[in-house]
């Protein structure tokens, strides 16, 4: 009898410290550890997908991510998106530590063309599904990348020099003086949109006045660059190029400011609010088109397409083309 009753009690504590125990393992779960989650921890067993953006912060980024979001809400994905700072080695540090937690696809926004090599071979060996957009990367390691959602940055280049070329046509000028503002040096976009331009300007008469000047794709940047170049140039300018939305915003403020509104021609690629604005108000000749809309949800239905096993195209082209005035209803802006 009393050897029943011991066992009886000796059972009652085991199960009562492995409650415990459980209870307290319970506790620390509330912060997986590294390589812990996974899309089976998630509500309902959602796949995961993690973002690194090289230009979180910038006009352009927050439409093309916000695309990025609704889509995979829509699809039934779960999505973190991280600010890279145009930063190769922290992108590279947030992909290990994202793959170490579990998430089943990534995103690779670049900053710049050099520094992708190593990102690209990274994100290959993790055997996930994964996109890079936007950012052209590195054409060592272009044949590698599984599938880029991209505009075909030289074509827009393209546009804008036959804008400006257009422009000189309806605004006759014996010189042609342009004063042009670019993004970020080493950036695909930024470079290949020159490339575009001058392929097309080239034996046209058109003269840029100035040295590479690199806002970064910063409004107030292309503002302090504006205001250097009326400085130093003012009424020898016939038109003004702006490689985006943004840098044009911060441009005409110093043109603005310097009350040189009217005085020559602006011209700029993007979709921005203030693009639309000065469209309409006569302000801006014309823009070219890239929406980040459709390039954020784009990346998302590439990745929904992997993760299902179908096949992509390796590269997928966002459209782009002029946009005057009269076209403003048909497109987004941001």
């Amino acid at each position: 009898m009393r050897t029943k009753k011991t066992l009886v009690l000796l059972l009652v504590l085991i199960l009562t410290v492995s409650l415990i125990s459980g209870c307290a393992n319970q506790q620390k779960g509330d912060a997986p550890s590294a390589g812990s989650a996974s899309s089976e921890d998630t509500p309902g067993g959602a796949k995961r997908i993690f973002m690194s953006s090289a230009y979180y912060t910038a006009p352009y980024g927050a439409p093309l991510q916000e695309a990025v979001q609704d889509k995979a809400k829509e699809l039934g994905y779960e999505i973190t998106i991280v600010d890279g700072e145009a930063n190769a080695d922290k992108q590279l540090s947030q992909f290990k530590t994202a793959v170490a937690d579990g998430y089943d696809a990534l995103i690779y926004w670049p900053g710049d063309q050099a520094s992708t090599p190593p990102i690209v071979e990274y994100l290959n060996s993790t055997g996930l599904p994964w996109v890079a957009l936007n950012t052209v990367v590195d054409d060592s390691v272009i044949d590698k990348v599984p599938c880029m959602i991209a505009s075909d940055e030289v074509e827009i280049g393209r546009n804008v020099g036959r804008l400006m070329i257009e422009y000189f046509e309806k605004n006759p000028s014996d010189t042609k003086n342009v004063a042009y503002i670019e993004g970020s040096p080493g950036s695909s976009y930024t470079e290949n949109l020159t490339k575009g331009m001058n392929e097309v300007i080239k034996g046209s008469g058109i003269n840029i006045l100035n040295e590479p000047q690199y806002a970064e794709y910063d409004p107030s940047k292309a503002m302090t660059i504006m205001e250097d170049l009326l400085t130093k140039f003012g009424d020898q300018i016939d038109l003004v190029v702006a490689q985006d939305g943004g840098m044009f915003q911060g441009a005409f403020s110093a043109i603005e400011a310097a009350e040189y509104v009217g005085k020559f021609g602006i011209i700029c690629q993007g979709q921005d609010l203030i693009v639309k604005e000065k469209l309409l108000s006569g302000d801006l000749y014309a823009s070219v088109a890239q929406d980040p809309y459709t390039e954020g949800s784009l990346s998302v239905e590439m990745l929904d397409k992997m993760i299902k096993g179908e096949e992509v195209e390796h590269w997928v082209v966002n459209p782009t083309g002029p946009i005057y005035a009269d076209d403003v209803d048909n497109y987004s802006w941001f």
